[in-house]
């Protein structure tokens, strides 16, 4: 934590063999793990807290024996914060410096997208880092309004915004020549509905 501030309350309860572990944390942007230890120096991870209506900020609640805790007289427990999406920030940072590198500004493309209950599929025209004409083939529902424009740079920035608001699931394959996000799924949050995305993009085509 930065100094002047107090770490988050870790506090465990029990019943019977089910153990619940809550964190007073209330910043949901925040990823936390539990992990145990024997000697309180050597530690190993536990499992992922989630946010839930139920539990004020943060919480976990598992069977000890499925936790793996031996003698409870024996071990410590603690609250670890950590970066969810750092490889991907990795990785999309690599990315989209060889898209940058490839300088294509004027290029075709087809996208199939998947998001909540509205699907589409569309080819885009992009000129000069502009796109400058869509063709939709598919969108469903079918009175669901046309695809909304978007660049290879526009999918770039939709992966920036899902690690900057520490989405729970990115699962991610950038093209292997030209860096851009060829296929994904991000949901940002579990307790969302319909905001999960998905989409597969293919035929980039340049443009002379």
């Amino acid at each position: 934590m930065l100094p002047g501030q107090d770490a988050p309350r870790l506090e465990l309860t029990m019943e019977g063999d089910s153990m619940t572990f809550q964190l007073k944390s209330f910043d949901l942007s925040e990823s936390w793990i539990l992990q145990q230890s024997i000697d309180g120096v050597t530690w190993s991870n536990l499992i992922l807290f989630e946010s839930s209506p139920e539990i004020v900020g943060f919480g976990v609640k598992a069977d000890r024996t499925t936790l793996g805790v031996g003698d409870l007289g024996k071990v410590f427990f603690r609250a670890k914060k950590f970066a969810r999406n750092e490889e991907v920030k990795q990785k999309y940072l690599s990315a989209l410096a060889k898209w940058n590198e490839s300088n294509l500004v004027s290029y075709s493309y087809l996208v199939s997208s998947d998001q909540g209950m509205i699907s589409y599929q569309a080819r885009y025209t992009v000129v000069d880092g502009e796109v400058t004409e869509v063709e939709t083939i598919l969108v469903w529902p079918p009175f669901f309004e046309p695809p909304p424009s978007r660049t290879i740079e526009d999918w770039f920035a939709t992966v920036a915004s899902a690690i900057d608001q520490n989405a729970v699931i990115m699962d991610i394959d950038w093209n292997s020549e030209l860096g851009y996000p060829e296929s994904g799924y991000i949901d940002i949050s579990k307790m969302i509905a319909d905001e999960e995305r998905g989409w597969r993009i293919s035929e980039i085509l340049p443009l002379e």
